[in-house]
């Protein structure tokens, strides 16, 4: 049974499956035994991020898959497609490379657009029902070739068109990996500045204080070279801590209905409350467990172990609710502000701590009190800390901003794939049409 990928595209446009505009899994002549560019699946990048590195492989049989410049790599096992690794080939060593037996390649026929063909297998409405017509085992399930042979309608517009669909979404691609960029590098700018806020802090001139500085300015200390006028504690010292309710059976929530917040909700310097589940529990047992606004809540299990500790303040939309046996809340004791105690629990140095230090149990790592109490931690005065935070959170905004504009072009490129698929607006080559 056949699928119509784009029901609503314009009825000028004739249809036919996917295989009318490309050829599937071409064979391409390669020699037995000649070493050839290779791309493995892991040398895909998922969101579409295209080929990130060649290696070199001798052709050996006759399984792997063949392609050429302008060729487009689907990965067909699971989630490889629903994660997005499609692959555009822009250019590779020799003529032809060869690739995992886990893509299906999609080169294109004489009339179509090469790129107008990788943005067709990109879109949602293309890659989701191909995925949603795999077949094998639960974990191995696999996309057949016959999805793109027989399966799957699409629009068929001509060259020209295409040609004008592939530059547009082009365009927003190319805004959309700017943004990336762009992202990426304020992500590094603050990976380096906070190293140097929670190591050299702030000084008295509003400066971060310089790495050479003047002969006791800085001061030897277990958590390295430190400035002279902080001092060295440990969690134990400045917070109270408390942990959360085991999960079982009896607290299915029932009579005493309580919010919780899980591991899920605690990332790394922020709460995600779009899942916020219940638990059963009485005033007695809730009571010293209920969440304050700054409150705490580091990860104490977790199956991957860079995830243990991660650490989120409390903020008043979760203030009320209570939290699960995963996680510990610490409440400072007054000498340590929440903000800046949240950078140092997300700290390099913090997550060294704990790779030394966690334990696996039925598969997760997993970190105890007592260890929590006897992380180090710096103390600058509160004025420097709330300092150090505040630029933080500057900092934070910055970046901010590039994933919320990420989002939206993200969003603009979803929605105009498919008004372009389906005709609903009508590109074409201005050029061609100033000269008519």
């Amino acid at each position: 049974m056949q699928t119509d990928c784009f029901a609503d595209a314009t009825a000028e446009w004739p249809k036919g499956p996917v295989s009318s505009l490309a050829v599937v899994s071409p064979r391409y002549p390669m020699k037995k035994g000649q070493e050839y560019p290779f791309v493995e699946m892991a040398s895909v990048g998922e969101d579409f991020a295209g080929i990130l590195r060649f290696a070199t492989r001798a052709l050996e049989g006759s399984g792997l898959s063949r392609f050429k410049v302008g060729d487009t790599l689907f990965a067909k096992i699971t989630p490889c497609p629903q994660n997005g690794k499609v692959a555009f080939v822009n250019s590779i060593p020799s003529e032809l490379g060869l690739g995992s037996t886990e893509f299906i390649v999609l080169s294109p026929r004489p009339n179509t657009v090469p790129r107008f063909l990788y943005h067709l297998a990109c879109s949602h409405d293309v890659r989701g029902r191909a995925t949603a017509r795999m077949e094998g085992s639960t974990g191995r399930q696999r996309v057949p070739d016959e999805v793109f042979t027989k399966r799957l309608l699409v629009p068929l517009p001509d060259p020209d068109e295409q040609a004008a669909i592939a530059r547009m979404l082009d365009a927003v691609d190319t805004a959309l990996e700017r943004t990336r960029a762009a992202d990426e590098r304020a992500r590094e700018l603050r990976k380096s500045l906070l190293a140097e806020l929670l190591t050299r802090g702030i000084g008295p001139d509003g400066k971060v204080r310089r790495a050479h500085a003047s002969a006791g300015e800085f001061m030897q200390t277990p958590l390295g070279k430190l400035p002279a006028v902080w001092r060295v504690s440990a969690v134990g010292h400045e917070f109270d801590l408390q942990n959360g309710f085991t999960l079982n059976a009896d607290r299915r929530a029932r009579f005493n209905r309580r919010r919780y917040l899980r591991v899920a909700n605690v990332q790394r310097e922020a709460l995600d409350l779009s899942d916020v589940q219940e638990l059963d529990a009485g005033d007695a047992e809730f009571a010293p467990r209920v969440l304050q606004v700054d409150d705490l809540l580091v990860v104490e299990g977790h199956a991957d172990r860079m995830q243990i500790g991660r650490c989120a303040r409390v903020t008043a939309e979760a203030s009320g609710m209570t939290f699960q046996n995963h996680l510990f809340r610490l409440r400072t004791t007054g000498a340590v502000i929440p903000a800046f105690a949240c950078l140092w629990l997300n700290s390099a140095y913090a997550q060294r701590y704990w790779n030394a230090r966690s334990a696996t149990s039925s598969g997760l790592n997993t970190i105890n009190q007592r260890m929590l109490k006897r992380l180090a931690i710096p103390v600058p005065s509160p004025a420097e800390q709330q300092a150090i935070a505040d630029l933080a959170q500057c900092q934070r905004e910055h970046v901010a901003v590039f994933v919320a504009k990420q989002v939206r072009i993200e969003a603009l490129k979803k929605s105009l794939t498919l008004d372009f698929f389906t005709g609903c607006v009508r590109v074409w080559d201005a050029s061609k049409v100033a000269a008519s």
